[in-house]
């Protein structure tokens, strides 16, 4: 395997000057929410990193999707502004599930630099520029020899305690997940579980107890149709004390296409889904339809669409599921969210979710008590529900960030001294 590592001089070379027109250092706006910024600026500093893209000569978008195999596939996209107008290049690697934090900044940083490369070699730190290369130790095993056959398997375990004189909550979650993807098929399992105890101490002779419990089962099973579209198989069981679902059952169909080809999917995405299938229900107490079990068949249709590019992101998603035995019985869904960089410094953001409820058929019969509704002990009626969240941000002053000072940050995770 050839590694090239890009970097200055520390001696003096015979090199061609560049020409007169050529640009000074090259400005570089780095547009990546994976990325560990400040590590590239400390170990990628052969160009100038600017706050605004408005005022840099290449933007470098950086899109990521998890692998089959639990690791990361990244697509760095460089887009040439300005002087490289029309320049733009794009490369693509993997980062492997067992790579830690410090592998994926290090492998990112690597080939950052050689997309770099060609534009700098450009400007006028050419003269400094120069290139190594590491032989590698031994040869490169080939595949086809893989053990697990494409399977990958993740399995966790949590708990929290928390409390004082007057409160104590328990929480307890375990899960476990499965996959197998390769080009032709895709197969998920995954399996979950929830436990949550709170106590209050209301007075000395009055005390409140709130017990929450869930766990699911499932599976996915798609075969790929083309470069476009794809037929799918799920199934899951469920149970929930709050929805008074003490188990379900379902098992449904569907298809799906996308107009654009599956491979672009990281920059943009348009989809419709169609899935139909069959649900059986198991209640823990009688419902407002005097129901202890039931059967309900139904369908659903959902349409989706991903875009990021240069000026920002925009998702939507919205769904209609309805039940073909009462088709009164529905639920409609909508959702977005955007972030725009509007003009220099200046960005804005957006969430919004609402949905249209009419399908609450596992409510429990008889009115909730105040205890239950303060403590979210059960699922109370309702004909809607909604989010929304906006932001704007602003940045301006000093055009170049390349200087990282870590004093009086602390560690990552943990608040400064002074308490923010």
């Amino acid at each position: 395997m050839t590694v090239l590592i890009l970097g200055w001089s520390v001696s003096a070379h015979a090199q061609q000057t560049p020409p007169l027109d050529t640009p000074p250092a090259l400005k570089v706006f780095l547009d990546c929410t994976e990325c560990d910024s400040e590590y590239q600026r400390q170990n990628v500093t052969f160009v100038d990193y600017v706050l605004d893209r408005a005022s840099a000569d290449l933007h470098v978008l950086v899109t990521t999707q998890d692998t089959g195999g639990g690791g990361t596939s990244w697509v760095i996209q460089f887009i040439g502004l300005g002087h490289f107008q029309n320049q733009d290049r794009t490369l693509t690697f993997a980062t492997p599930q067992r790579a830690t934090q410090d592998n994926r900044r290090k492998e990112f940083a690597r080939v950052f630099r050689i997309g770099l490369a060609g534009y700098a070699a450009n400007s006028s730190i050419a003269p400094q520029l120069d290139v190594a290369w590491t032989r590698p130790a031994r040869a490169v095993e080939t595949a086809g020899t893989d053990p697990w056959n494409f399977w990958t398997f993740l399995i966790s375990a949590n708990g929290n305690l928390t409390g004082e004189q007057s409160s104590a909550t328990h929480s307890y979650r375990v899960s476990f997940s499965s996959s197998r993807t390769t080009e032709s098929w895709k197969i998920n399992m995954s399996a979950n579980g929830n436990a949550d105890k709170r106590v209050f101490m209301i007075a000395d002779d009055r005390r409140i107890e709130s017990r929450r419990d869930s766990w699911t089962l499932g599976g996915l099973i798609v075969r790929s149709v083309g470069g476009k579209a794809g037929t799918g198989v799920v199934a899951s069981m469920a149970r929930s004390t709050v929805s008074n679902i003490d188990r379900s059952t379902r098992v449904a169909a569907g298809v799906e296409y996308d107009f654009f080809p599956y491979s672009e999917s990281n920059r943009r995405s348009l989809t419709v889904q169609y899935t139909v299938g069959s649900n059986d229900y198991e209640y823990v107490e009688v419902t407002i339809f005097d129901k202890l079990r039931e059967t309900v068949r139904t369908h659903a249709f959902n349409v989706s669409l991903g875009l990021r590019a240069p000026w920002g992101s925009l998702g939507s998603y919205s769904n209609v599921s309805q039940h073909l035995n009462r088709r009164d019985r529905y639920r409609a869904s909508v959702s977005g969210n955007t972030e725009v960089n509007l003009f220099k410094g200046l960005s804005f953001n957006m969430l919004a979710r609402y949905d249209k409820i009419n399908d609450q058929i596992s409510l429990r019969k008889g009115s909730a008590s105040t205890e239950e509704i303060l403590l979210r002990q059960r699922q109370l009626a309702t004909d809607y529900s909604y989010s929304f969240a906006v932001g704007v941000s602003y940045r301006f002053g000093s055009m170049f960030n390349n200087v990282v000072n870590p004093r009086f940050g602390g560690p990552p995770g943990f608040a400064n001294v002074f308490g923010q």
